[in-house]
């Protein structure tokens, strides 16, 4: 029979040889490879979009003014830097407060991202 753990003792860690795997000696790929990488993963995700309307979406009007006045400035740019779905969301929302479209609150929709679109 094993041996059982005591409580505040931490079970043996399992024998662990060969488990790493070997770096693949192969080619690195070109500048050009590495420089369209860089391009693809800027690009505006239509998914990730839409999952940040429905998030946007399930917000109450508290939490949305909330955020409104978390970010800054400085914030709204770091954010369209890591999130470039964002500028387009603020487009398409900036183009329905100019027509008939509901607003949820009186004043500014977006906050510290109203400008930045």
């Amino acid at each position: 029979m094993a041996r059982q753990p005591q409580m505040n003792q931490r079970p043996q860690m399992p024998d662990m040889t060969g488990a790493s795997m070997p770096r693949q000696q192969g080619q690195a790929p070109d500048q050009n490879t590495v420089n369209q990488a860089r391009q693809n993963i800027m690009q505006p995700s239509a998914e990730l979009a839409a999952v940040l309307v429905s998030r946007l979406g399930a917000m109450s009007d508290e939490q949305l003014a909330e955020l409104d006045r978390a970010i800054t400035p400085e914030a709204a740019q770091a954010l369209l830097m890591l999130l470039p779905e964002l500028r387009a969301l603020m487009q398409a929302i900036s183009q329905n407060q100019g027509g008939n479209a509901p607003q949820r609150q009186a004043g500014p929709q977006m906050g510290a991202l109203g400008g930045m679109g």
